[in-house]
């Protein structure tokens, strides 16, 4: 993800205020927050029964679908576990180290992943953007006309971040949900250019018909951008905002043993500039998160799942089906500041299928790994 977790749900300031930002916090800005070389994982049938669904209903470009069968589950709260006694969180992640180890390594030009995100709506884009403006042009003539008084200026920005902060929490007045789909194409060499595509197959459905009726009471206002952006061609970039040495190219250098992985990755902590804003579990879950969908060798994504099964607070809840229906083991740990951090594994690959934020219960985001693997063209995706 390039912003963690939306910095963890906090105020932007002023990286918000164009509507090019303003999406990239809400699509790109997911995906990094909380892998492998292997064969590309095989789409799961329940996805494409789910993808066509979504296509279809996308027809003339409608930017709201309301009664469109799309349910809201992805951002309901997790489902009670199927398994009568869970597996320990412990056990399983020894056990998904052991898996881990079998899988073949891969290797390719580009690492590809396509990925859906599901969020809770919290602003009408258009409104919240334009009050943004209206904050910064306030804040910037107070900063011209108190240049001269240090003690009421800082009273005033003191004021703008009060603003700002109530401003990014307000929530609507209705419960509305967004789901859209990112594919990258990242290159292995480095000097080469990748490729995005985001915000495909944007969709919005709402919690309930009264929900429903609330937003077109409001006057039906625009939740989201209904157009896919246009391919663009990406440059080399950093693996992981909280680890601005790690790129897609040195990410397969992490050593393959536990002891090797568990010192780099204390070497990563302390150099990261979030270490005086997260607790050290909670880089690690976020960090184990960017190489379980990076191309890290399978040495290194065995000795991962070994050093979380020994974070503290970690649990299991049992089996639970993630937010394209594919079934694997819930795992969760709690943040410092309040969130529950979420992952669905494989059971039978070891595959990371689904992250999650949660707050009180209720997801705030999740995060669906529908495909990743090897291509050797920026326009074709894995086989298989």
């Amino acid at each position: 993800m390039t912003d963690r977790m939306f910095a963890h749900l906090r105020p932007a300031k002023l990286d918000e205020l164009t509507e090019d930002a303003y999406r990239r916090r809400r699509s790109a800005d997911l995906a990094r927050a909380f892998a492998t070389p292997r064969q590309p994982r095989r789409s799961r049938r329940p996805f494409l029964l789910v993808a066509g669904t979504l296509a279809a209903g996308l027809a003339a470009a409608v930017t709201v679908v309301a009664g469109s069968g799309e349910s809201t589950a992805p951002l309901k709260a997790p489902q009670p576990p199927v398994a009568a006694q869970p597996v320990s969180a412990r056990s399983f992640l020894l056990a998904a180290a052991t898996t881990a180890m079998r899988e073949p390594a891969g290797s390719g030009r580009y690492w590809y992943v396509r990925e859906r995100t599901f969020q809770k709506v919290h602003n009408v884009p258009g409104e919240y953007l334009a009050g943004i403006k209206a904050l910064v042009a306030e804040q910037e003539k107070a900063e011209r006309d108190l240049k001269g008084d240090p003690e009421r200026l800082a009273a005033a920005k003191k004021e703008f971040d009060r603003k700002v902060k109530e401003l990014k929490t307000a929530e609507l007045p209705y419960v509305a949900y967004s789901a859209d789909t990112r594919e990258t194409w990242r290159a292995m060499k480095k000097g080469e250019h990748g490729r995005s595509m985001s915000d495909q197959d944007v969709r919005v459905t709402f919690g309930s018909p009264d929900d429903e009726a609330a937003w077109r009471a409001a006057g039906s206002p625009e939740l989201v951008d209904p157009k896919a952006t246009a391919p663009v061609r990406i440059a080399d970039r950093i693996l992981s905002i909280d680890n601005p040495s790690l790129t897609l190219q040195n990410v397969r250098d992490l050593p393959t043993g536990e002891a090797g992985l568990r010192r780099e990755l204390d070497a990563l902590w302390k150099r990261s500039p979030n270490m005086v804003h997260a607790d050290k579990p909670t880089y690690l879950w976020q960090t184990g998160v960017d190489l379980m969908t990076a191309p890290i060798r399978p040495g290194t994504r065995s000795a991962l799942f070994k050093i979380l099964a020994d974070q503290p607070g970690i649990a299991s809840q049992g089996e639970s089906s993630d937010a394209l229906g594919r079934t694997g083991v819930a795992l969760s740990a709690p943040s410092a500041d309040g969130f529950d951090f979420r992952l669905i594994i494989d059971g039978d690959t070891a595959e990371l299928l689904q992250y999650e934020v949660v707050e009180k219960g209720q997801p705030l985001l999740r995060v669906a790994l529908e495909q990743m693997g090897w291509s050797d063209s920026p326009d074709q995706r894995p086989k298989g």
